[in-house]
């Protein structure tokens, strides 16, 4: 018997459901006697051909000058104070970004420890604030936001520094997975 059954479970995580469908106190299912399953067959919504657009790697380059730049923008206006980006160190980190897409796309695992000496090893001594982020792209606004909510440049320290690195991954049908990784680093 085919039919369709809705999950009437206070559980919505997946781990946490009992795909038990025989039992009524858990599955509700859509076809019964009173409204029973039609004998012909019932179409299908889906187109029949799915079509996926390559992933278009200019706009990800674009996109991410963009980023980089508002986010910069953004983290000077919020300071309202002279703020001072690390290049080197920025560079340093955008290699260690494509590591983290690939950790996050291929289920490999990253140490914390492993990215702590990485990071220490570009940052030379230097008491660091930071983290990496990961955003599936929306908009601008939004991965602007995710870093605000960061309060990464309410450094105080009259001598800080950031370091700034962004990556915008393409992938089909304009899926865009965005890493930013940003610092504070204080003398």
């Amino acid at each position: 018997l085919q039919n369709t059954y809705a999950n009437i479970q206070p559980e919505g995580k997946p781990c946490q459901i009992d795909f038990d469908f025989e039992n009524r106190l858990l599955w509700k299912p859509f076809y019964s006697k009173k409204f029973p399953l039609p004998n012909s067959h019932l179409p299908s919504i889906q187109e029949p051909k799915l079509l996926y657009t390559d992933p278009n790697k200019q706009f990800s380059a674009e996109l991410e000058e963009e980023l980089l730049d508002t986010i910069k923008n953004s983290i000077r206006g919020w300071r309202r104070a002279p703020t001072s980006f690390r290049g080197d160190v920025s560079n340093r980190l955008y290699g260690i970004l494509e590591q983290l897409e690939d950790v996050r796309l291929h289920g490999k695992s990253l140490s914390v420890d492993d990215c702590i000496t990485r990071v220490d090893s570009i940052t030379k001594g230097r008491l660091v604030f930071g983290m990496p982020l990961h955003f599936p792209f929306t908009d601008v606004k939004d991965v602007v936001n995710g870093v605000e909510f960061t309060a990464i440049h309410e450094s105080k320290h009259p001598d800080v520094e950031f370091a700034l690195a962004v990556r915008v991954f393409p992938y089909a049908s304009n899926v865009l997975s965005v890493w930013i990784f940003i610092c504070a680093l204080s003398p």
